[in-house]
């Protein structure tokens, strides 16, 4: 069963590429057409769009599908570090409940999942916070916030470095030196390696 749904979704992405859909979608697929339970998906937030505090980010995430699929979820994770209240800096695992078994329905495929995941993005959930220290900043100081994700995407995010070679962490456009907040984003970004919620790994 899991097999044939899976191919089922692989021929319906190269007839209509989720970009079509979803321009933030850039890719979804297979890794390799050998083993259809390990999946690959690239996806990025071009276009700056209100309270979107990560602006010019990509990022791969891993799927690994159960043989069980579609009555077991699959397990997907980012593989670009990245610091959001709902994602495990460390291991890349994400909190949204339509992955939890409890929550999860045979209904849904793996673009839609992808869809979900990018909205998390967009409205962070900090009532059940996999990195404490960017849900309590999320809560609590906004401008720290974006300042700190602002800083996390020169330093982990090769996409959004490249894109934006002026701007270097504490400078350009994280102005970390004119307010309290900003101040406090930037001792949390000096934290970083430090910090076992905000760590990354590359």
């Amino acid at each position: 069963m899991a097999e044939r749904r899976l191919f089922k979704e692989y021929k319906q992405c190269k007839k209509t590429p989720p970009s079509l859909s979803n321009p933030q979608i850039i890719s979804l697929a297979p890794v390799n057409e050998e083993n259809i339970f390990v999946w690959h998906s690239t996806i990025a937030k071009p276009d700056k769009a209100a309270n979107e505090y990560y602006y010019g980010g990509q990022w791969d995430l891993s799927i690994t599908v159960s043989p069980q699929y579609p009555m077991e979820p699959p397990v997907i994770k980012f593989i670009t570090p990245i610091i959001h209240p709902n994602i495990n800096a460390t291991t890349g695992e994400i909190c949204l409940d339509i992955l939890k078994k409890e929550s999860w329905s045979p209904a849904w495929n793996l673009q839609y999942l992808i869809t979900a995941i990018l909205m998390l993005l967009d409205s962070p959930e900090p009532d059940s916070p996999l990195n404490i220290d960017a849900a309590n900043l999320y809560r609590h100081d906004t401008v720290a916030f974006e300042s700190l994700i602002q800083f996390s995407l020169w330093k982990y995010n090769s996409f959004y470095r490249g894109n934006n070679p002026a701007t270097a962490a504490g400078s350009g456009n994280v102005d970390t030196a004119t307010t309290t907040s900003t101040v406090k984003a930037t001792k949390l970004s000096r934290d970083i390696s430090g910090s076992k919620n905000l760590t990354m790994v590359n």
